[in-house]
């Protein structure tokens, strides 16, 4: 694979470690136990792909990106970005009877502040409002102030002819509440909304971006994957650290960098489902961005078991871009031991940053233990064996040494 460089920020010579007084107070080692104790739970049973504990999973992170007050992707209602893990691509998910008749679906649209089933709604469900014009881009965003789920109807085409616009501007921190948009010819007496089915084929990227200061469009991404195996043969694979400790480690610096808020360039924190399928997640997320605009990809993957010792990571993809040389001098820095990755094992296509890699960007994956470890997509990978107080060592370095790429250069 050919080698890629960075931007002139990336030949910069790092010669310490930045610390930021707040690091500690906020990446503590109570906040990365209750985060990882959450994802790592029985309650959420082993996150597989398909399975309502991975939904569960989901709705936590989007939770947590929305106290942390991250932005949505633009462009999506919310931080849950859809995926057909098995590459249907109808995403149609409801039908709605309006006074008794079926609606084709080509006339509404429903937009829920989370993902996953729910009863059926009727018209004592929603808030009605009846719009004077046709659908705009705004509708929604305009209407965000109401209290409770909406309904938003009109009788009224746009004047090219069309039902509704080709696309809509959202909140930036997304909808607060579910939202029906209906263009009918008649006003609603009754009104039947149901799921068509159980969700279960499809799978969700859960995407937070704190907006760069200076750099907006030049993008740092943060990201791990936060499916695992589900149940096997009656055992909950819990998966605490492949990989509830790379998701832990996300959501902890999106709190982090979301209270400095001084990030010149953007932060986008993406946890993937869809990893153990074949990087189906990541792969489908890639066709959303401009590549261009990714600068670097930092992808963390299985730090919670010091396999090698403490304060003990790897980085994948050695040679493939000067990211990894960045990386080694400013983890180095911020006091981490850095080994040499076991290129036998291929580790660097085996993760979500190779999605990434294999269209150009420099892309690699921050690791504390490998497929040798002897818990490592076995029953045995639960919480008690996660080393709380170094895992949070690594996230703190990690935090500490993006300075560099963060700010491009600037001190």
């Amino acid at each position: 694979m050919r080698k890629l460089f960075l931007l002139y920020f990336f030949s910069l010579l790092i010669t310490g470690c930045v610390a930021a007084q707040t690091i500690n107070d906020t990446i503590s080692e109570n906040e990365v136990s209750r985060i990882i104790n959450v994802l790592a739970s029985d309650s959420l049973e082993g996150r597989g792909n398909f399975e309502p504990g991975l939904l569960k999973a989901a709705n936590f992170i989007g939770n947590e990106f929305e106290k942390a007050g991250l932005h949505v992707l633009p462009g999506f209602p919310n931080y849950f970005i859809p995926f057909k893990p098995l590459g249907r691509s109808n995403f149609t998910l409801e039908k709605l009877e309006w006074n008794k008749r079926k609606l084709p679906t080509k006339y509404f649209y429903y937009f829920s502040k989370n993902p996953g089933e729910y009863d059926d709604k009727g018209i004592s469900s929603f808030t009605v409002i009846r719009l004077d014009s046709f659908f705009t881009t705004d509708v929604i965003d305009q209407y965000q102030h109401v209290n409770g789920d909406l309904l938003i109807w009109t009788d009224k085409r746009r004047t090219d002819g069309d039902v509704f616009p080709k696309s809509f501007l959202f909140p930036v921190s997304g909808i607060k509440q579910n939202v029906l948009l209906v263009f009918a010819d008649e006003a609603p007496h009754s009104v039947s909304l149901t799921a068509t089915n159980t969700y279960s084929d499809i799978g969700y990227n859960v995407v937070g971006v704190l907006p760069g200061r200076s750099r907006p469009k030049e993008i740092i991404m943060i990201s791990a994957h936060y499916d695992h195996m589900g149940i096997e043969n009656g055992n909950i694979m819990n998966g605490a650290n492949d990989d509830a400790s790379g998701t832990t480690a996300v959501l902890a610096l999106a709190n982090y960098f979301a209270k400095r808020n001084d990030n010149e360039r953007t932060l986008m924190f993406c946890a993937f489902a869809g990893e153990e399928l074949g990087l189906k997640g990541s792969n489908d997320f890639t066709r959303y961005l401009n590549m261009k605009r990714i600068k670097a990809v930092i992808n963390l993957e299985m730090i919670g078991v010091p396999q090698y010792g403490k304060k003990t990571v790897f980085i994948t993809g050695k040679g493939y871009s000067s990211l990894y040389d960045i990386l080694k001098r400013s983890l180095d820095s911020c006091g981490l031991q850095i080994r040499p990755e076991d290129m036998q094992q291929q580790l660097f296509k085996r993760s979500d940053n190779y999605s990434f890699a294999v269209k150009g960007v420099p892309a690699h994956t921050i690791m504390a233990s490998d497929g040798y470890e002897r818990c490592y997509h076995r029953p045995c990978d639960d919480i008690d064996r996660i080393d709380i107080a170094n895992m949070t060592d690594i996230i703190r370095s990690i935090a500490s040494a993006m300075n560099i790429l963060i700010s491009g250069g600037k001190h």
